[in-house]
């Protein structure tokens, strides 16, 4: 598994190893269904190749809100509280990405604390980021 994802940067080649071993590797076609909005997830997903498109139900209509590549990472929320995807996540291209659920990923910490521990730094980065992100978002929209 390749260090595509800012999650998995500065993890050497046994600790990548290791990592993808507590995974899964699936591919997927256009259009093949990936998360559906609403159902139950506790995954943590690495984009490997191709584009994901994450769409949100408004009006009974699905809505592109954001496109994911090689290197993007989704699901990170659900590591730590697993419950009903908030979009549906659906390929674009032709696509691979590596999962860990949340057991695969209690099992690294019992074999691994301290890779278990990175990782898990690094969601918790990635999702200090978003958060950032989405707070400037909403400051700029009440300030207009």
């Amino acid at each position: 598994m390749a260090s595509l994802t800012p999650l998995l940067a500065n993890f050497n080649a046994n600790e990548l190893t290791l990592l993808s071993s507590f995974g899964d590797s699936r591919s997927y076609q256009p259009d093949d269904v990936v998360i559906r909005q609403g159902d139950e997830n506790d995954h943590l997903y690495l984009v490997l190749k191709g584009k994901l498109e994450v769409l949100q139900e408004v009006d009974g209509v699905d809505q592109v809100v954001a496109v994911l590549e090689a290197g993007d990472s989704l699901g990170e929320v659900s590591i730590y509280d697993p419950g009903p995807a908030s979009a549906t996540v659906r390929a674009s291209s032709d696509s691979e990405v590596w999962l860990i659920t949340r057991d695969s990923l209690d099992r690294l910490h019992t074999a691994n604390p301290k890779v278990a521990y990175r990782l898990l730094t690094r969601i918790t980065t990635c999702l200090s980021k978003r958060m950032r992100d989405m707070n400037d978002k909403l400051v700029d929209l009440a300030n207009r």
